[in-house]
């Protein structure tokens, strides 16, 4: 199952070349590794977009890209992998990643009201800001792990159901004995 979400993905490697994004890679991104449906790959990948996803600066898919080619790893998966943030779920991660900050740290973690400007940004993120990269960081790797090992576990999985289904048709066709 987790090969034929990402089949489509890699079939379509030279809609993703053209990409805006993908335009300064466009050379590099020729070599195989780089959109090789194996678990070792794929679930690599999955779980470096996860950790990046955590990461709290926009350029999410732009640094999964570039580490995807460093560690010649899957991009499109690395790339899915990042999706984790989104509008609907970075307020929520992120504070959840303040919480797990604070309590790491022993620091009771206050209200935040945040603002939208240079003030804000220059003057009440200075006393979050520790326990919210701890934060981000601990989350990421936990979010990275938990993915490594629930795709490489639900990828194995369907490997082994597929074998039983084709032993299972093998049995069950008749011999013929002349």
């Amino acid at each position: 199952m987790p090969r034929r979400v990402f089949k489509p993905l890699s079939r379509q490697r030279h809609r993703w070349k053209e990409r805006w994004f993908m335009r300064p890679f466009r050379l590099l991104l020729e070599h195989p590794a780089y959109w090789s449906l194996n678990r070792r790959s794929v679930t690599r990948a999955f779980a470096l977009g996860l950790l990046i996803a955590f990461v709290p600066i926009p350029v999410h898919i732009l640094l999964a890209t570039l580490l995807a080619l460093l560690f010649r790893l899957n991009v499109p998966a690395a790339i899915v992998g990042t999706f984790l943030t989104n509008p609907l779920t970075m307020v929520p991660m992120y504070m959840g990643a303040y919480w797990v900050g604070c309590s790491l740290l022993g620091i009771s973690g206050g209200h935040i009201a945040f603002e939208m400007s240079w003030e804000w940004l220059s003057t009440a993120l200075l006393p979050i800001w520790k326990p919210f990269l701890l934060g981000c960081l601990v989350l990421g790797m936990a979010a990275a792990l938990s993915g490594y090992v629930l795709l490489g576990g639900v990828w194995h999985l369907s490997l082994v159901l597929k074998y039983h289904e084709r032993k299972g048709a093998k049995s069950k066709v008749p011999k013929n004995n002349d």
